[in-house]
């Protein structure tokens, strides 16, 4: 019990006094082992990992709530580069989901501490990491390293986000604790320590600090790292037991240690079966007895709308891309809500601590709605962003395009019946000759041959790309193994296909709203458009695509996220502040289906 009222106290001073006073937090020793510390006194950082941009903003406050009555002290995040960064290169941090200010001032005002994550890099199963896609076009530059070109764009980025959250830090009677130098670095096959060195020297010539790293709990992922430093916390992904506290001590000793990612659930890949929740409670019951620092990875995921979802570097053909939900199976569900696993690990935080916990927050209302009959508007070749020729395929980032579609065309000889051979594709391609389609090709099985029916004359081919989610872990991050689009040489028996237009759709929210009516040109595909008309507030929904076969839901112009009748997911959430009362505009991009279907909203995701 002295234990708890110490830690209690620690977080009761923050609550009581940010508002007022500086705080002293660094490293120190309590109990015969290393502990963080705030004015001296001992404190077991409880933290659940929520990611701003994933969460409506409107919501943000009621996340955080979640998390303190789930027995938290803390709040993890993540907060990613390329949400924050324009076309221009200048950054937003106001607008939307992406005011950095306004989600710290939420966590002071509800005395919540601040695990400060702001990359550069960061993974979170984000498109590319949370890295802006625009490094991938210039493939000799080496990402997560010293290369002077990769740290003058980190410290351009560094310093607009320093800038932002400076006076939050503790000593400024801030909420943040503990800034992440980089993460999981340990993962990354070329480990280059003169980089993690000037990240190091940054934040300590900003005044931020102290520092922690979060990476694997394994030798493998340790040795060779920056390790013993004094300045810098080592944070394992995850400590859950003595050996692997032993093991952080082992590479750090004297500095505290902390489970940076314990996890109460995973991440769902497109044609996987949907996660289930990990019963970590021993974990836990450990972690409070020890006592040791950690956060759970997730307490709450989100969504990742729009283009934000990732995918990862494994599976048959080395790319498994992720759903849009980033629900994770964490405690607190995709749209905000309790589960069962959230009040098991409430009572045991709270009976470890002998205290009496908190209401839990009101759960979000949600809504059904009926029927929504669309109806077909363009094909999908019919509006087009621009277009491109070159002797050979040029990737999507190399023409300024982040995931949408390319449609890729040449020619092909008079010939028989031939084998068209490419280095690699990505993501999925749908190929046609002379209008007829041929052939499917998805990047997340092994790499086909294509067979091209005979030709008593010569032939237009189109390949119709689509992109999904870039890499976001591990080596296949590099350009060369992680650019969209088809990559030369293509070849038809052995001989190389030159001659290429490339005519781009991007299918971001400002294009598709900006497309134009046209009639039906025969081919897979098409924009279709329906209204929803809601005769009451709204509230949250899931919107059932089930009838659809693989594309894009935008309301009210916002980018729902993909659909695919792979699975498992088959509702897109969406929450009642991108809805009104009356008319909603919905539209709806299919890549395949030329026939319009219906959609309608369900209470609950599937």
């Amino acid at each position: 019990m002295r234990r708890a009222a110490a830690v209690t106290a620690a977080i009761a001073l923050f609550a009581a006094g940010c508002a007022t006073k500086s705080f002293d937090v660094g490293f120190g020793e309590a109990e015969g082992a290393p502990q963080f510390m705030v004015d001296g006194r001992p404190l077991q950082i409880r933290a659940g990992e929520l990611v701003p941009q994933r969460i409506p903003r409107e919501y943000w406050r009621h996340r955080v709530q979640m998390c303190r009555a789930m027995g938290l002290n803390a709040v993890s995040c993540y907060f990613m580069w390329n949400g924050f960064e324009r076309e221009d290169g200048s950054f937003d941090f106001k607008t939307g989901s992406r005011d950095v200010a306004a989600f710290l001032e939420i966590c002071k005002d509800e005395g919540m501490w601040v695990l400060f994550r702001p990359g550069p890099y960061v993974c979170c199963e984000w498109d590319f990491g949370g890295l802006p896609v625009r490094l991938l076009k210039d493939s000799s530059i080496k990402i997560r390293s010293s290369d002077p070109r990769y740290m003058a764009e980190c410290l351009r980025y560094l310093n607009a986000i320093a800038d932002v959250a400076e006076p939050y830090l503790a000593k400024n009677g801030g909420p943040i604790v503990l800034v992440q130098l980089e993460n999981e670095y340990g993962s990354w096959g070329d480990k280059d320590l003169d980089y993690i060195r000037a990240l190091k020297a940054f934040w300590k010539g900003r005044g931020f600090g102290p520092m922690y790293m979060a990476d694997g709990a394994q030798d493998k992922f340790l040795k060779d790292l920056v390790y013993p430093d004094p300045e810098i916390a080592i944070g394992l992904n995850s400590i859950t037991e003595d050996n692997a506290l032993a093991l952080a001590r082992k590479y750090n000793p004297g500095v505290p240690a902390i489970s940076a990612e314990t996890y109460p659930g995973w991440l769902t890949h497109w044609g996987e079966e949907a996660q289930k929740p990990r019963d970590i409670s021993g974990a836990l019951k450990w972690l409070m007895e020890k006592p040791c620092s950690f956060s759970l990875f997730l307490a709450h995921g989100g969504t990742s709308f729009g283009f934000t979802a990732g995918a990862n570097g494994g599976g048959e053909g080395g790319y498994e891309p992720d759903i849009t939900s980033y629900d994770f199976a964490a405690p607190v569900d995709e749209q905000g809500n309790a589960t069962e696993a959230f009040h098991v690990y409430r009572k045991l935080i709270f009976d470890a601590l002998g205290e009496t916990p908190p209401p839990v927050p009101e759960p979000v209302p949600n809504m059904e709605f009926g029927e929504v009959k669309m109806e077909f508007f363009a094909p999908l070749r019919a509006n087009i962003a621009g277009e491109t020729r070159a002797e050979r395929p040029v990737s999507f980032e190399e023409m300024d395009q982040n995931q949408g579609m390319v449609f890729y065309s040449t020619v092909l000889p008079a010939g028989g019946d031939g084998t068209l051979e490419f280095d690699r594709i990505g993501d999925r391609a749908q190929f046609f000759l002379d209008g007829r389609q041929i052939a499917l090709v998805d990047r997340r099985f092994t790499r086909p041959k294509v067979k091209v029916p005979a030709r008593k004359s010569p032939a237009a081919l189109e390949v119709a790309v689509e992109g999904m989610g870039h890499i976001n872990f591990g080596p296949r991050m590099v350009a060369r193994k992680n650019r969209k689009g088809i990559f030369a040489p293509v070849t038809l028996d052995g001989r190389e296909l030159l001659g290429w237009r490339m005519r781009r759709k991007p299918l971001d929210e400002k294009f598709v709203m900006g497309e134009r009516r046209a009639d039906d040109d025969g081919l897979p595909g098409g924009h279709f458009k329906g209204v929803l008309v809601l005769d009451r507030e709204p509230a949250d929904t899931f919107i059932d695509m089930s009838g659809w076969t693989k594309g894009v839901l935008y309301v009210n112009g916002r980018n729902l996220g993909r659909y695919w009748n792979v699975g498992p997911q088959t509702r897109l959430y969406c929450p009642a502040s991108w809805l009104v009362k009356g008319t909603n505009a919905i539209d709806v991009v299919d890549v395949e289906q030329r026939e319009p279907s219906s959609l309608r909203g369900a209470a609950a995701p599937r």
